[in-house]
């Protein structure tokens, strides 16, 4: 059950969850008492997956965000083909682990989705200590560079609370 403080976002939340049912079925009668009781199921995973307060978007931190991941898209597609037509292949591939800032939770899960669109890169786990293992292509790439800009970024994005 909601909090009190937390019961706007929660129907909210199952007010979009009610209204893809609508658009899914065609808004059919017979099916409102289903999509009921799934958007109430779907809102109850929600709050259990990602709590009311635990990430919020900053609007103004979106562009920089945007700038960096289409660099870095653009990069990783230029650097595959360079590499694919080079003889012999410049490869150095070998496992690397770089540090990481943010707190376990969706802002790190979604750095780790970003991180894979660093060229060269992925991400393979994250350590206790709170590091991040990846797998580069190269070895030489300033790939640890090129994570803590996306990481810095992505945080410039996103507020995180904690709630116990």
């Amino acid at each position: 059950m909601p909090t009190p403080s937390a019961l706007p976002a929660a129907l909210a939340r199952g007010a979009v969850f009610f209204g893809l049912w609508l658009v899914l079925t065609g808004a059919e009668p017979f099916g409102l008492p289903f999509g009921l009781i799934a958007a109430f199921c779907a809102t109850t995973i929600s709050l259990r997956l990602l709590p009311h307060g635990a990430s919020r978007i900053a609007p103004g931190g979106l562009p920089r965000l945007a700038l960096i991941m289409l660099r870095q898209s653009f990069s990783a597609g230029w650097d595959v083909a360079l590499r694919a037509f080079a003889f012999p292949p410049r490869l150095a591939p070998g496992v690397i682990e770089v540090p990481l800032a943010m707190p376990p939770g969706p802002a790190r899960d979604g750095f780790r989705a970003l991180a894979s669109l660093a060229p060269g890169s992925l991400p393979l786990e994250d350590l206790p200590d709170g590091r991040l293992r990846l797998h580069a292509l190269d070895l030489a790439m300033p790939l640890a560079k090129d994570l803590a800009e996306t990481e810095a970024a992505l945080a410039s994005t996103t507020r995180t609370t904690q709630h116990g």
